[in-house]
């Protein structure tokens, strides 16, 4: 548990094990099962969770009741509703389980009080919501751009664990496309 979590913020910022293992004490452990709901549109964010194993993924529901995914969640992945989380207002998507899945809580007092405590925390919590803005922006970009099957390129090629362990059904949603286009751009893809 603890190595993973140092290797995670390792890749970031030069940091001792013994100041993650302090950290470490500022985190709690959790199970979720497959569908376990972290957090709801409209509640609160409590916590920014670290995934150990399994996966956990963000979307919106629209008027028509079709879900929007933004963020999915795996091995060595935060997540939370960023925008309840640190202005602790109702949470702007739903954060929920793929599968049954094992992660590291921190809540909202313990990150602050982390970020005050050690600053390669501060420095590693900054660049990762940094990081995280500069993703969403090419997102945003590559669904403006890109084709349907542009998108899925990049994304088997920058993420091809993806690709095998979550449904076609929310990658699709991740690539703002509908499951049977990307059913169509595989089979187009198999036969090439």
């Amino acid at each position: 548990m603890i190595d993973l979590l140092y290797q995670n913020i390792r890749r970031s910022v030069a940091i001792s094990q013994q100041e993650v293992e302090q950290f470490e004490q500022l985190l709690q452990p959790k199970t979720l099962a497959k569908n376990d709901f972290f957090v709801q549109e409209g509640d609160t964010a409590k916590y920014l969770a670290f995934v150990l194993s399994g996966g956990l993924y963000s979307y919106s529901i629209d008027d028509k009741g079709e879900k929007h995914v933004l963020q999915i969640a795996l091995k060595e992945h935060w997540i939370t509703d960023p925008y309840s989380f640190f202005s602790q207002q109702g949470a702007l998507h739903t954060v929920q389980a793929l599968f049954e899945t094992n992660v590291l809580l921190i809540s909202k007092e313990n990150h602050d009080k982390a970020c005050n405590q050690f600053p390669h925390i501060e420095r590693f919590f900054r660049l990762l919501v940094q990081n995280a803005y500069v993703h969403l922006l090419q997102r945003v970009a590559q669904i403006n751009r890109d084709t349907a099957e542009e998108r899925y390129l990049k994304l088997i090629q920058t993420h091809p664990n993806l690709i095998q362990q979550v449904p076609q059904y929310y990658i699709a949603s991740y690539l703002g496309i509908k499951p049977q286009s990307l059913s169509r751009i595989r089979k187009n893809l198999l036969k090439e």
